[in-house]
């Protein structure tokens, strides 16, 4: 009886699978054919990316990448699309303060926020820590 019991489960499993969304596409660099760092002093780099003006169905990640980090460090990301301040997606970190070794800070956004604008730039700062690298990734 036990397994008449199961098989309405065992029959709609296939169902149950078909249904669930696609998984995300990974993100991949777009960083070499994209961005160029256009300003930068000691403690700071602005990054300038360019964005396909067809890329609403996309999503995007810059990320700023430091070594170092301690009990002092802090820094941020302020990023704009088109001279407008970006409203970064939820979950992401614009800034980090007392974190230790390796550490980074990002800002997700979705293709629907270009509206149309085709410039990506990121202002970067930093403070007690070594800036290692950025990226700038797309799906």
């Amino acid at each position: 009886m036990r397994l008449l019991a199961l098989l309405p489960l065992v029959l709609t499993a296939p169902l149950l699978q078909a249904a669930s969304p696609a998984p995300a596409r990974p993100l991949a660099s777009v960083k070499a054919t994209a961005c160029q760092e256009t300003d930068r002093m000691y403690d700071w780099r602005e990054i300038t990316c360019t964005v396909p003006a067809a890329a609403t169905a996309r999503r995007f990640q810059f990320k700023a990448m430091f070594t170092g980090g301690h009990d002092d460090t802090s820094a941020s990301i302020a990023p704009t699309l088109g001279e407008a301040p970006l409203a970064c997606a939820e979950g992401s970190k614009l800034s980090l303060f007392g974190e230790d070794g390796d550490v980074h800070v990002f800002c997700d956004f979705g293709g629907a926020a270009m509206a149309g604008r085709t410039t990506f730039k990121v202002l970067i700062k930093w403070s007690h820590a070594e800036f290692a690298d950025f990226d700038f990734l797309a799906d």
